[in-house]
């Protein structure tokens, strides 16, 4: 599974580096736009396969439907909340917060768009560092189940985070598409701002906060033990 995972977010970058051609005018063609997009979603796929396959493996007989609908209900309930923090990315680029901005296509605003892009590359790199929660075969994944080690903290806290998340989305996906007119100026929101004085500081903090969240909580489950010398790190974490 880890494999399948690094396999499919290397494939990934591959094609989300293409985009560089597009954005610096060297090669733009509509049907090559498709060919990376429609690449760069199919091993997206992939990664989510991979999440899948765990399930045949850690759901008890009889519960394999309602296993099946937890995961792929935590996988819909992060998909929208990428996509409100990608938003939120823009006040960092604010040449990019408008179709007018875009629409000039002067220096600025490609190398505003090609280190937006950048970035979106770096964070999909860096979330292989995830890689040493996944058990790497099925067997890892039977030994896991069959220990039978159970959490409340980590079950209550992976629970609050996905209700949290949702709640987040739905009502900032809300607030931009229903009531646009009215809240979807504001750069917390991914506007271009709904004055010359509104802050972007906002912005900045739930960004920093859904960041440190990610990383946090995979730094204190996967590298926290090999600080305290609990776990060794070996590479072999990683595939």
């Amino acid at each position: 599974m880890a494999k399948l995972i690094l396999f499919g977010s290397i494939v990934v970058t591959f094609f989300n580096v293409l985009y560089f051609l597009i954005v610096f005018d060297i090669f733009q063609h509509a049907w090559f736009y498709i060919f990376t997009d429609v690449s760069a979603q199919f091993m997206y796929t992939l990664n989510f396969l991979a999440s899948v396959f765990c399930m045949v493996e850690v759901a008890e007989p009889g519960y394999e439907a309602i296993t099946y609908s937890l995961i792929t209900t935590v996988s819909n309930t992060v998909s929208p909340l990428s996509l409100v923090i990608s938003y939120q990315f823009l006040a960092f680029f604010p040449a990019l917060n408008t179709q007018e901005g875009i629409a000039t296509d002067t220096d600025e605003v490609r190398w505003d768009f090609a280190m937006l892009h950048m970035l979106t590359i770096v964070i999909n790199l860096t979330s292989l560092l995830a890689l040493p929660l996944l058990p790497r075969q099925k067997k890892e994944t039977r030994e896991l189940v069959a220990r039978g080690e159970h959490s409340v903290f980590w079950g209550k806290f992976a629970l609050y985070s996905a209700m949290i998340f949702l709640a987040y989305s739905t009502m900032v996906t809300f607030a931009t598409v229903v009531l646009h007119d009215v809240y979807g100026c504001f750069k917390i929101l991914g506007g271009a701002g709904c004055s010359a004085e509104e802050s972007s500081f906002p912005a900045y903090v739930m960004v920093g906060c859904v960041l440190a969240y990610c990383y946090g909580v995979n730094f204190y489950l996967s590298y926290w033990p090999i600080v305290k010398k609990k776990k060794k790190f070996s590479w072999s974490m990683f595939l």
